[in-house]
């Protein structure tokens, strides 16, 4: 039986790769962001001058913003450091979380207590909620590091979590009789989880960091419907009138700027950065599907 989801979910993923190292040199996308504040263009047989935002075309394919910068380099352009970012916080979460699963494979102790308070904790609230929540937070609000921080808060939020399940996946594994000869053989600790507790984890790993790495889009999202930036700095936008302004450029902060317009009836500017994240949400689901069902047919 063809494995449907991986394939569509790894062309996917290869579609986006491409966009990321070589989307900006393509010739029809402009790197710079340029904008375009007025365009002369032939109308009934006159040359009339037009204002943005301009419709989509031969010269804007999926039409331009308020300010005539083309719509389509812009969702190009951010896909790097969009996909960078989420790989960066799921990235950090495996890196605490396994971790912490792995001191806490024997259910007891304060490490045990700890990752069981922490996902208890972070479960009581959606991760949206207690981002944003914890990202409001004056310390971190004002930070000059305030980057960083958003990565690890968002990262830690279900930190928790990850580490309830390898903990589980390890205390399972520990009662295995060929764990237990290791054992009566005085295998150390480390030799143990470097033979047999990472490579048996490893597949179920990868595919719960790719479904995770879907989630964290769907939670930068989330809060850019909110308003709340991972990085941004207290600036005049108007006179005397101070504002905080994302420092970052990627599809939430677009996403971000263009919310107020669907209020106004304007949705083309929501519908391209929003469909690109459900794209890439749905490429990170077939993946970890994809490669689900891979391992347990090796298995």
């Amino acid at each position: 039986m063809k494995n449907f989801p991986l394939w569509i979910g790894g062309a996917l993923l290869a579609f986006f790769v491409f966009v990321m190292l070589a989307g900006p040199y393509m010739p029809f996308i402009d790197k710079d962001l340029n904008k375009e504040p007025s365009r002369w263009v032939m109308k009934d047989g006159k040359e009339k001058l037009t204002l943005p935002p301009y419709k989509p075309s031969a010269q804007n394919w999926l039409g331009t913003d308020k300010k005539g910068v083309d719509n389509l380099s812009k969702l190009v352009v951010t896909a790097k450091d969009t996909i960078l970012l989420v790989l960066g916080i799921t990235a950090v979460r495996y890196a605490i979380g396994i971790p912490l699963g792995l001191l806490a494979r024997k259910k007891k102790g304060f490490i045990h207590q700890l990752i069981t308070f922490w996902n208890q904790m972070c479960s009581y609230l959606p991760p949206v909620f207690a981002s944003a929540l914890l990202l409001a937070l004056p310390f971190f609000l004002f930070s000059q590091q305030r980057m960083g921080w958003a990565i690890l808060i968002l990262a830690s939020v279900e930190a928790g979590r990850v580490a309830i399940t390898i903990q589980q996946q390890t205390y399972k594994m520990a009662s295995e009789p060929y764990m237990e000869a290791g054992t009566a053989l005085g295998l150390r600790t480390r030799t143990l989880t470097k033979n047999y507790y990472i490579p048996i984890l490893f597949p179920e790993v990868i595919v719960n960091f790719c479904l995770d790495m879907g989630k964290v889009m769907l939670l930068l999202g989330q809060l850019a419907i909110v308003n709340i930036f991972l990085g941004h700095e207290w600036k005049e936008v108007n006179y005397y009138v101070m504002e905080f302004v994302e420092k970052g450029y990627n599809w939430a902060t677009i996403l971000s700027k263009h919310r107020s317009d669907i209020w106004l009836g304007k949705f083309q500017f929501v519908i391209y950065p929003a469909f690109a994240m459900m794209l890439l949400i749905i490429t990170f689901n077939l993946l970890g599907e994809g490669l689900r069902r891979r391992f347990q047919v090796k298995g």
